[in-house]
């Protein structure tokens, strides 16, 4: 796995979900979701906040980018749409 430091200065060149496995463990989803602690975590940081109704990934990038600041930007915004994506009612 590429480290944080190389990441942030090369660019994130890895599988967001590797990262986000190693972070908050959980299987490896063979499809391209990101793994349930994961995504769990992502929805409780994001529960009752702004984003999570309007869409905004930026926003609910930089909300859990400020709760777990090992998360790459690749990750955060690749977490951030699937919660959003989740969290929006039916």
């Amino acid at each position: 796995m590429q480290s944080t430091w190389a990441a942030k200065i090369f660019g994130d060149r890895e599988d967001p979900r590797k990262r986000l496995q190693s972070l908050f463990g959980g299987a490896l989803p063979a499809s391209g979701r990101p793994p349930e602690p994961a995504l769990i975590w992502a929805l409780e940081m994001l529960q009752g906040a702004q984003v999570q109704s309007s869409g905004d990934v930026m926003g609910a990038t930089k909300r859990l980018r400020e709760g777990e600041p090992r998360l790459t930007l690749k990750a955060a915004s690749f977490l951030a749409t699937h919660a959003i994506s989740r969290g929006k009612p039916s």
